[in-house]
């Protein structure tokens, strides 16, 4: 397809995500109900700080995606969220090519759900903001001229971070305490799989190919979201982080 994102088949090959391992979109979450405890390998080296961070440094970068793509839309957007006119307007996404085949309402809906997509990104940028207060780890900056070349390369790479974000969530959730942050991380990893799941729709992907999502782990995350080039800079903390969830093998 040459509409596929540049950096999509390497995003998935460094994140060891085979296309049947593909299932939600996402940090903090357990595999399954086997595994969703198991192995907290490092519990007092890793804190719940530093997963929420995880979880936060994601979101900014789902949230910076989605408006560059469709615009910054009427909500104030969080520090780190830079605002944008967007390159695809309704009309555009209305008439996309991808929505051959589909029925009306898909079509007419796309662009109504994309931007409520955007805006939940938002909302959980604010949130974790929130919660972790003067801890929050400030943004990476962002390039995803590569991601949003036509439409159908946004709606791969939409697709690609949204299942990404589920396993990361899911891979997360050993490394969190606090009964609280559990909740909250359960809470946003859901809606986050309901993105994936959608995405998986419009794209002619199963939007439930497995009876369990696929868990991986933050290091792991980490080097699939920097393969995609995507990154441009990181501020300290953030890199930091990075090498801290690498040092401790999480």
């Amino acid at each position: 397809m040459t509409e596929r994102p540049d950096t999509r088949g390497a995003f998935l090959r460094k994140a060891g995500i085979g296309g049947a391992a593909i299932v939600g979109g996402g940090v903090l979450l357990g595999a399954s109900a086997g595994t969703a405890r198991a192995g907290h390998d490092n519990p007092a080296t890793i804190t719940d700080v530093d997963v929420l961070n995880f979880a936060l440094t994601l979101e900014y970068l789902e949230a910076a995606f989605y408006v560059q793509a469709l615009g910054s839309g009427s909500q104030a957007l969080p520090t780190g969220v830079p605002a944008s006119s967007g390159k695809f307007k309704r009309g555009a996404v209305t008439g996309a090519k991808q929505f051959a085949g589909f029925g009306g309402r898909v079509r007419s809906t796309a662009f109504g759900y994309l931007s409520a997509i955007r805006d939940h990104e938002v909302t959980h940028v604010k949130f974790l903001q929130g919660a972790l207060g003067s801890s929050a780890a400030p943004a990476c900056v962002f390039d995803f001229s590569k991601g949003l070349t036509n439409f159908g390369t946004f709606l791969l790479t939409a697709r690609t971070l949204e299942n990404t974000g589920v396993m990361a969530y899911d891979g997360a959730i050993r490394y969190v305490d606090a009964g609280d942050n559990l909740q909250a991380g359960a809470q946003i990893a859901t809606v986050e799989a309901r993105h994936a799941a959608y995405l998986n729709l419009i794209t002619k992907a199963s939007p439930f190919p497995s009876a369990f999502d696929a868990g991986k782990k933050p290091s792991e995350i980490v080097t699939a979201v920097l393969a995609t080039g995507f990154v441009k800079s990181c501020p300290q903390p953030v890199l930091d982080l990075f090498a801290k969830f690498k040092a401790n093998g999480a």
